[in-house]
């Protein structure tokens, strides 16, 4: 019996011990001889060893952003080595919903957002929409909250190319678990015919390993675990805007530099038509908490967008002076409204200017004597 426990015993070490080894050996990852801050070139700062075997493709296993991998459209950056290009913003955070987990059996994007943000993690410009899947149904409704319905008539992604790409330009991109947003973009881009660049990337979900001791590495485990606000998990510009707030807490953590294998890309703006159609906005899962409706209406939308059209304007007003003709919003009225913005494409810059609009025509004598017939 007790032969048979020490050799129990002595195999459980050996098996320990070839596991540590095979885990060094996946981590080291050679460094190559790129100069820092350099002139753009792609090459990597330190290649993997199955470096161009293991260039994504949509219908390849999804990997984790391992620091030094470079993917069909992200360049992953990594520990400092002293020989990489080194950024110091600004990023473009990242985030979109799919219909699915799989771009390769068809799944598509249903919304996108993008923030301009430096590194002290100020948003500096803001783009959201929702997006046409082409008849694709809009999957998990429980999880993103997207329906069917909302989606119908949103701009289709090859229409709002322009727009994002010139968010991204001169800019390193970051995502949470940054290997899904890159297999998504990848997919849609190629499905549009467009070949872009390849970007410097960072990945949050990889930072945070190194950078925060949680029980795990969920965007909402850290939000929670610093204080962030997340507001509407899986909304993509909630997610968006949780992310910003972290990465600088986990730069400053992570105590030294993270290089990259080549400066971010210029000359986008040029390639592609800006605002060639009006983004389809939405503000997820209102609720009136201690601010209000219409406070949580305007935190839900994008910092501002385009000019709003007349008729979405007038639209707006007049379902605004249907809901205070009591003197109060109440839930669904927030909601009709916030559904109205969304259609018309508004951030809340423009949805606080037709607000304020309203409350100068509500100083016309005209308009009180009208109101005050109506209510009569």
């Amino acid at each position: 019996m007790g032969i048979l426990i020490f050799l129990l015993i002595a195999a459980a070490i050996i098996w320990c011990i070839r596991r540590s080894k095979r885990a060094k050996k996946r981590n080291q990852i050679p460094t190559s001889s790129q100069p820092r801050h350099g002139t753009g070139a792609r090459a990597p700062i330190r290649t993997h060893p199955r470096a161009e075997a293991d260039r994504q493709r949509p219908d390849a296993p999804m990997r984790f952003a391992e620091p030094g991998r470079t993917g069909e459209l992200f360049s992953y950056g990594g520990p400092s080595t002293g020989q990489g290009y080194v950024h110091d913003g600004p990023f473009a955070v990242v985030d979109v919903e799919t219909t699915g987990f799989s771009p390769a059996q068809g799944d598509r994007v249903i919304e996108i957002a993008v923030a301009r943000v430096d590194r002290h993690g100020r948003i500096e410009d803001e783009y959201s929409t929702l997006l046409n899947p082409e008849g694709r149904d809009t999957g998990a409704l429980f999880i993103h909250g997207i329906s069917n319905d909302a989606v119908r008539n949103a701009p289709f992604f090859p229409e709002v190319i322009g727009d994002i790409l010139a968010r991204l330009e001169g800019t390193v991109v970051v995502a949470h678990n940054a290997v899904f947003e890159e297999r998504f973009l990848t997919s849609e881009l190629q499905r549009a015919g467009v070949s872009a660049p390849l970007f410097p990337a960072l990945c949050t979900l990889w930072l945070g390993q190194q950078t925060f001791d949680t029980p795990n590495h969920k965007l909402a485990t850290l939000a929670q675990h610093v204080g962030v606000p997340l507001v509407d998990a899986h909304a993509a510009l909630g997610d968006v805007r949780a992310t910003s707030a972290l990465l600088p807490m986990m730069l400053e953590r992570y105590g030294t530099e993270v290089e990259f294998g080549h400066a971010p890309t210029s000359g986008l703006s040029t390639s592609h038509q800006l605002g060639a159609v009006r983004p389809m906005t939405q503000a997820a899962t209102l609720r009136k908490g201690t601010d209000g409706w219409m406070s949580s209406l305007m935190s839900r939308l994008p910092i501002s967008t385009s000019d709003v059209s007349d008729a979405a304007a007038n639209a707006y007003l007049d379902a605004l002076a249907s809901a205070l003709e009591d003197g109060k919003i109440v839930g669904e009225e927030a909601k009709a409204l916030a559904r109205i913005a969304g259609h018309g494409g508004m951030g809340a810059t423009q949805v606080r200017g037709l607000n304020e609009r309203f409350l100068e025509m509500m100083r016309e004598p005209r308009y009180r004597t009208r109101s005050s017939r109506q209510q009569s």
